[in-house]
């Protein structure tokens, strides 16, 4: 039997693929080709789509009892209807498929973005909490809407132990997304009169917490966290970097515009930078006996010292 991991190309993937290349034969699925860490995986197959027939091909020839969906689609994606087919319409098929062929444990990375960033949210969002972030970013549907795929498909396909994983912000020396590009350029942009609390959580130990997730017997939706939280400010001085007032008035159009070229974060996650959003992972950490073993020194710091796993 054999555990089907997708996002198979990306770093954390690669990450949780090394931890568990002794124990499952691994069959990796991406979007991208493969050009390094080849040898983590039993196969590797490069799809364009994640609910194309090929998918069903992989299942039907593997017969995994265990599927690691760590593949969501962020800004990355050429456009939003690209977004959309590879979260949503990718999503619903591969879970379709796993009911298909008796994958007995999901696992789903989402994010904590679902919970929007407001200036009333409370502080620590349980996992119960409204998901407002399509309401404030429409560009952000897509994402929520996974999320309610899986959480459907949790409670109406109960012979599939499925959960799903709401993370702070993951960073590290491996990753390469958009809150660690931002936080290892050496000028940061700060809006000018907000400095809201952040969380984050280190490559190793978000690996560590999808790994425990994979092997646990709950089920549901998690909340997962680093240790503690601090302002956004702080967390550019730990990473090494330095911070540019903005004011917001201004921010708002100019990120606008290069996003448009991509070349920032989406203007969607302003308000992530105005606003905290602030999670709390106790059911996390009590049901799986989670603790990090990265402090928010050492994950931060980890930035300036860029690496990439094999």
């Amino acid at each position: 039997m054999s555990i089907v991991i997708t996002g198979a190309v990306g770093a954390l993937a690669r990450i949780v693929a090394r931890k568990l290349r002794n124990e499952d034969d691994l069959v990796g699925i991406d979007l991208r080709p493969l050009h390094s860490g080849r040898r983590l995986y039993k196969s590797f197959h490069h799809l364009k789509r994640y609910n194309q027939r090929r998918a069903a091909e992989i299942f039907r020839s593997h017969r995994p009892r265990a599927l690691l969906h760590l593949g969501m689609r962020g800004a990355s994606a050429r456009s939003l209807n690209a977004r959309y087919t590879q979260n949503v319409l990718g999503t619903r098929h591969l879970l379709h498929l796993c009911s298909r062929y008796g994958v007995e444990r999901v696992t789903v990375l989402g994010t904590y973005h679902v919970y929007g960033a407001h200036q009333h949210n409370p502080v620590n969002i349980r996992e119960d909490a409204p998901l407002r972030a399509s309401q404030i970013f429409p560009q952000i549907a897509d994402i929520v809407e996974l999320d309610h795929a899986v959480t459907h498909f949790m409670w109406r396909h109960g012979e599939v132990s499925t959960i799903l994983l709401r993370p702070v912000n993951i960073v590290g020396p491996s990753i390469n997304n958009q809150i660690t590009r931002l936080l290892r350029s050496q000028r940061c942009p700060i809006l000018l009169g907000f400095n809201p609390m952040e969380q984050f959580i280190h490559e190793e130990d978000a690996a560590d917490a999808i790994i425990l997730a994979h092997r646990g017997q709950h089920t549901g939706v998690y909340n997962v966290a680093g240790e503690g939280a601090l302002p956004y400010a702080g967390a550019v001085r730990l990473a090494g970097g330095r911070t540019v007032p903005i004011p917001h008035v201004l921010a708002y159009p100019v990120v606008g515009a290069l996003s448009r070229w991509r070349l920032t974060f989406p203007k969607h996650l302003m308000d992530y930078f105005r606003y905290a959003t602030i999670i709390d992972d106790g059911a996390f950490r009590a049901d799986f006996g989670w603790e990090p073993r990265y402090s928010l020194v050492e994950t931060l710091g980890s930035l300036q010292f860029p690496a990439r796993h094999a």
